[in-house]
């Protein structure tokens, strides 16, 4: 038993397995400074404590290396699907937000672009108790997405 669970550690070690979250950042990008429109925001929030789990060390805009800019976090529902009660049985989901990187020189390394996460959610009117808190669940699920999004796409700028 005990081979086996070692082989199997091995194997995943040997095709690059990381637990999610877990991130390699160059050196040079742990030294980071982060802009936002909204600083104490859930997603600024997320994305800095996400990083900082992967060794980012937060530093003031002039003794940063690179700094990363967040634009708002923007939230989108329209109706997909109209029931036969002229009610909304299904709706689509956009949380959207921006991102650029730039340099300790004010060189961008990073246009900036858009981070998009989509979802659908069915409506039954019968229940709205109910979905409300699904749509606030679905909402966190989205931006603990968006932020994992945004680290993706620095994490290949950094090592690009």
């Amino acid at each position: 038993m005990r081979y086996l669970v070692l082989s199997i550690c091995l194997l995943l070690g040997a095709c690059g397995f990381q637990l999610r979250g877990m991130i390699d950042i160059p050196p040079e990008w742990l030294a980071m400074h982060m802009q936002s429109t909204s600083p104490n925001g859930e997603l600024a929030s997320g994305v800095r404590s996400a990083l900082s789990n992967n060794g980012v060390e937060w530093k003031e805009a002039t003794e940063a290396n690179y700094t990363l800019q967040l634009g708002d976090e923007k939230f989108k529902q329209r109706n997909l699907t109209i029931g036969s009660n002229a009610r909304a049985t299904e709706f689509e989901l956009e949380l959207t937000t921006t991102m650029r990187i730039v340099d300790d020189s004010g060189t961008e390394v990073a246009p900036e672009t858009e981070v998009i996460v989509v979802k659908i959610m069915t409506h039954d009117p019968e229940n709205v108790t109910g979905k409300v808190e699904e749509s606030n669940l679905l909402r966190r699920e989205m931006r603990d997405e968006l932020v994992q999004q945004v680290i993706r796409r620095l994490r290949f700028i950094a090592t690009a």
